[in-house]
């Protein structure tokens, strides 16, 4: 059978369990209304749509053209997360037919047929690597990212013959990879230096100069509309810093997890956005009012510091990393693969993962039987695009959809790994070198396997939670909260969960199961100021202001401009007879809400207690 027709077989079977599964996470509570990154995306998409082009402040996250094909989308499609996510599973299959098209192009027949082969096998990896089809289904750039990276990867090895119009576009897709991925501007640099030597010499310097080129046109473009949002250059965004200071700080494990959290458990339930978190705490930290850019220069210059301080520490910290990289696990910091794949099944249907294209990858690209099937360019080039990526994200930290861009050149190094190991087995000279070479592979697999970190299972469950309480199921939502629960073991985690579910509780009408969640929850942790909220407030609210007032007064201490404290605490001490304090919080009330009428009827009470 014809390769192309086998391959046309392929991306049809990929494209209809990617359509499977998307119809699985679609009718999943947060798929609509998505968090984190994607729920920052989807906002401004529709401030795009609103006529917001070019925003009011600098990008903080990734993707800053990303909104725009949203909003294109939601234009052309209707308001629908389902329609660009799909158009992702349809750019998963295009980057199988590029990975076959590489293969054709930079492959050689030490056989006939290895190339096709070796082809086939890449696009198959590729359709069936179950992270591949997680990340499409999600409002995140990075489908697009490693589309664009190995398009470039096939300009590169088809304009060696100095042809600059292919050069500069390979240039403009490493420019738009790295747009939502800027640690992949190195990318840049160091294709240029490969153009340098694989171009013929007469169009060496042209060659590189229209591939950087290409390049900086896309930068440009990215610096000028954070230019017109902010009116000063940023080149990409102003998260930089703060992802350095969350790879680079004392205590931090190698993956994504707020600086602060441990000491300050309260401002990180508070502020649950990274872009205003730290910008708050670098302000709080620095005594200055900082604007993003400078804040994120704060956190770069902490995260040097520790790094100049605490040099041992800091080498064993980068070792971990590189192990985290290399490790089996999908890593989040968003949503959680194992746990998306259990609510979803249909994702099981790509059972590839990297324990199986991590080992036999760099078999591929290490072994040189493997590597002689490769021409010396294509060789060259798949090991920059894999050493590039993984020594621009260990600076910062590991998690799987900054891993992602390694993968599809590992994939073609596996398909050429996987035939040389086919090979070889078939030959009786060769058998007992692939049986010890293939051991060799599954003991890699094997000890990438080995987990080096552990994920709170109950954050996924308090997501769910979270989505069926936007949409009004709070049964549901109590029932995950419940889940989440079982799964937490930080006392933290146990109290803001409690109050939460006491929350849903109060919300349902069960008033009394509640007040014992809130108890409770101020029992895992004293100093977290929302279940001492919660509590008071459903004490006034029951008529018990003396009880209430402690856990007002507490609450107070740690959200002292929170208006809906300030006007229970006002009716507390008004009923407590302190009438001066009462006063005080409802005029702290009335200058917040002029026409509140439970501020001024504590005002006129207090007047009336007060003698003359």
């Amino acid at each position: 059978m014809p390769a192309r027709r086998v391959l046309l077989y392929l991306v049809l079977a990929g494209l209809l369990a990617r359509i499977l599964y998307l119809h699985q996470v679609a009718a999943l509570p947060f798929f609509q209304d998505p968090v984190g990154d994607s729920a920052l995306y989807l906002q401004r998409a529709r401030e795009i749509l609103g006529g917001d082009l070019v925003g009011s402040r600098p990008f903080f996250y990734g993707g800053i053209f990303y909104p725009y094909l949203i909003a294109l989308s939601f234009l052309v499609f209707g308001p629908n997360i389902y329609a660009i996510c799909l158009a992702q599973a349809g750019a998963g299959c295009a980057l199988a037919w590029i990975l076959f098209r590489l293969a054709r192009v930079g492959l050689v027949d030490r056989r006939p047929g290895d190339a096709a082969t070796a082809g086939l096998l890449a696009a198959g990896m590729a359709l069936f690597y179950g992270p591949f089809a997680f990340l499409e289904a999600d409002l995140l750039m990075i489908s697009w990212t490693l589309l664009f990276m190995m398009a470039a990867a096939l300009l590169l090895l088809a304009g060696r013959d100095g042809s600059l119009a292919r050069l500069t576009a390979a240039g403009v897709c490493l420019g738009l990879a790295a747009s939502e991925r800027p640690n992949l501007i190195a990318l840049v640099p160091a294709a240029a230096v490969w153009a340098w030597v694989f171009v013929p010499k007469v169009r060496r310097w042209k060659g590189a100069a229209a591939l950087v080129a290409g390049g900086g046109f896309v930068l440009a473009g990215a610096a000028a509309l954070n230019a017109a949002a902010c009116g000063r250059p940023v080149l990409l965004t102003t998260s930089s810093g703060i992802n350095f200071y969350i790879g680079n700080h004392p205590g931090a494990r190698g993956t994504y997890e707020e600086p602060w959290s441990g000491a300050d458990a309260h401002f990180t339930a508070r502020h649950t956005d990274l872009e205003a978190s730290s910008l708050m705490m670098a302000r709080r930290l620095s005594g200055q009012e900082l604007d993003p850019v400078e804040a994120s220069r704060f956190w770069w210059s902490r995260g040097l510091q520790y790094l100049r301080s605490h040099p041992a520490e800091a080498f064993r910290l980068y070792l971990r990393k590189l192990m985290l990289f290399w490790n089996a696990q999908e890593i989040p910091n968003h949503l959680n693969f194992s746990f998306v794949r259990s609510v979803a099944p249909s994702l099981w249907l790509m059972p590839l993962s990297f324990a199986i294209i991590g080992p036999v990858g760099l078999y591929g690209l290490v072994a040189p039987s493997a590597r002689r099937m490769m021409t010396r360019p294509a060789a060259s080039l798949l090991c920059i695009l894999v050493l590039v990526p993984m020594a621009t994200v260990l600076p910062f930290f590991v998690a799987e959809r900054y891993r992602a861009p390694v993968v599809p050149p590992l994939i073609l190094g596996a398909a050429c790994g996987a035939l040389d190991l086919w090979r070889m087995l078939g030959s009786p000279l060769t058998r007992r070198s692939a049986t010890l070479r293939l051991a060799c592979v599954g003991l890699a697999a094997l000890a990438m396997t080995r987990p080096l970190t552990s994920f709170d299972a109950s954050r996924d469950h308090w997501l769910l939670a979270q989505a069926h309480k936007k949409q009004g199921d709070l049964g549901e939502a109590a029932r995950r909260y419940e889940q989440a629960l079982a799964a937490a073991a930080a006392p933290t985690d146990q109290a803001l969960l409690r109050n939460n579910l006491g929350v849903v509780l109060e919300q349902s009408g069960d008033a009394s199961r509640a007040e014992a969640q809130y108890r409770k929850a101020i029992q895992a942790d004293p100093t977290l100021a929302f279940p001492h909220k919660n509590l008071g407030l459903l004490l006034m609210r029951a008529g018990r202001a003396n009880e209430a007032f402690d856990h007002l007064v507490a609450a107070e201490r740690a959200e002292p401009e929170d208006i809906d404290l300030a006007r229970a605490l006002a009716v507390a001490l008004l009923v407590r007879g302190e009438t001066a304090s009462a006063r005080a919080h409802a005029v702290k009330v009335l200058a917040a809400l002029p026409e509140d009428r439970t501020a001024a009827e504590v005002i006129r009470a207090a007047q009336r207690a007060t003698p003359p």
